[in-house]
């Protein structure tokens, strides 16, 4: 995968964090719980990040890029967020509005992150498949 398109992967990634973060924090503004949500938040991107940056950039090689343990990866991830936050806002009027904004950012994430990757994946290796062909 070129950097470029790794980066511009990343960026996006972090705005929909961060679209996350912002979102929790309006619902929670004024509550206790809003300094705990935004620190299991924050410990999700850095972790998240940190995954994007290292399958994404860091691979020298086409065939180092495994993106299918990366969308799992990833999924686990974001469970982990979603079981996280609605443990700590178990019984409180919160815990739906901050899971829907979780699992909406799930779900762009999945959409305009992982499927791009994979796309661009399965025609990359198609690409290899006809040049392999052909010498």
């Amino acid at each position: 995968m070129k950097k470029q398109i790794g980066a511009a992967l990343l960026i996006g990634s972090t705005l929909i964090w961060a679209s996350v973060i912002v979102g929790s924090a309006v619902v929670l503004k004024g509550t206790e719980y809003k300094e705990a949500v935004s620190k299991i938040l924050y410990i999700g991107v850095i972790v998240h990040v940190q995954l994007l940056n290292i399958m994404l950039l860091w691979t020298k090689k086409k065939s180092e890029f495994k993106s299918g343990l990366t969308i799992i990866l990833s999924a686990l991830i974001w469970g982990g967020i979603i079981i996280w936050t609605s443990t700590v806002l178990k019984g409180t009027p919160y815990t739906d509005e901050i899971r829907n904004i979780i699992s909406g950012a799930t779900t762009a994430h999945l959409l305009f992150i992982w499927a791009p990757i994979g796309i661009m994946y399965v025609n990359e290796k198609k690409q290899s498949k006809k040049i392999d062909k052909t010498e």
